[in-house]
């Protein structure tokens, strides 16, 4: 457990030195089959954060009755289909357009980075949510900063597929423009 711990750490270190366009960013994540396969412990690491943000989600729902659907709020299933969609639906959509676009040889890289990135995604999110339920933010101020976050991710990801893909900017942009449509298909196919 402490090894995937000290992976996570580098992992993260990684994403911040990918985001601030540090050269060294690659040296902190390991690429090969056993890599691969760890950065996944994300699903486990990153699992309070998610539950707290869903525990969020449903907490705003409550408390403002008006601001959402009265069904906007997540159960057990519609939170279990999300962490799925988060963590199995971009390796599949993700080893498709590596193929499309002939660049398989960097995929492994590509899954690596995006999956540290999401773990770490994720916990931005939550603490937008921690702000909220510990009375630091109101609603207006969780939809701003929920949109900033949104906004962010797309550029996040973006930077992920440049960096771990080594594609031009336009060609890097939509590498990663295509599993976030697919997703989007994927969210409005189980409403």
């Amino acid at each position: 457990m402490i090894a995937i711990l000290l992976e996570a750490r580098q992992g993260v270190i990684g994403c911040f030195r990918l985001l601030a366009f540090r050269d060294d960013w690659r040296g902190y994540f390991d690429v090969s089959p056993g890599g691969v396969a760890r950065s996944f412990a994300g699903i486990i690491l990153a699992l309070p954060a998610f539950a707290f943000a869903v525990a969020g989600v449903n907490h705003l729902v409550a408390e403002t009755p008006t601001a959402a659907a009265p069904d906007a709020g997540f159960d057990l299933t519609e939170a279990v289909l999300v962490w799925i969609r988060f963590w199995l639906l971009f390796p599949l959509i993700a080893a498709a357009t590596a193929l499309l676009l002939g660049v398989t040889d960097r995929y492994a890289k590509w899954l690596v980075v995006h999956n540290w990135m999401v773990f770490v995604l994720i916990h931005i999110q939550a603490f937008c949510f921690v702000l909220y339920m510990a009375g630091l933010a109101d609603a207006a101020a969780l939809a701003s900063l929920l949109t900033i976050y949104q906004l962010a991710r797309l550029l996040v990801h973006w930077r992920v597929a440049a960096g771990a893909l080594g594609l031009p900017v336009v060609m890097a942009g939509a590498a990663s423009a295509i599993p976030l449509i697919v997703e989007q298909i994927f969210i409005h196919l189980i409403a």
